[in-house]
C-alpha cells in the first residue's frame, strides 16, 4: 500500500508456484503503489487479487488497525507508519 515499486515486479505481480489449491482462499490486495512495477493493468486475473480504491476499507488494512501495531511495535523499536500516506 502505497509503495514505490521497482521495474522488477513482474506486470503479472505475482507468481502462482505452480500450485493452484490456494487461489481460492488467498487475498492480494495493491493500494495507490507507483513507479514502474505499480501498473496493475497486466497483473493476474485471480478471484483474490484486487485493487483496492476504497479508503475506508484499506484502513482495516493499516499497521494499526490489522495489527494493532500502535500497541506493540513501539516497544520494539521497529520504525512504522500507523496508516495510511495519503
Amino acid at each position: 500500500m502505497e509503495s514505490f515499486l521497482e521495474d522488477l515486479i513482474h506486470p503479472k505481480g505475482w507468481l502462482d508456484y505452480n500450485d493452484s489449491s490456494a487461489l481460492p482462499t488467498l487475498y492480494y490486495a495493491e493500494y495507490r503503489n507507483f513507479g514502474p512495477g505499480a501498473i496493475t493493468n497486466g497483473r493476474v486475473q485471480w478471484r483474490g487479487y484486487h485493487v483496492l480504491t476504497d479508503r475506508n476499507l484499506v484502513k482495516k488494512f493499516t499497521v494499526r488497525k490489522f495489527i494493532y501495531g500502535t500497541k506493540w511495535l513501539q516497544g520494539l523499536g521497529v520504525p512504522f507508519i500507523p496508516g495510511l500516506l495519503n
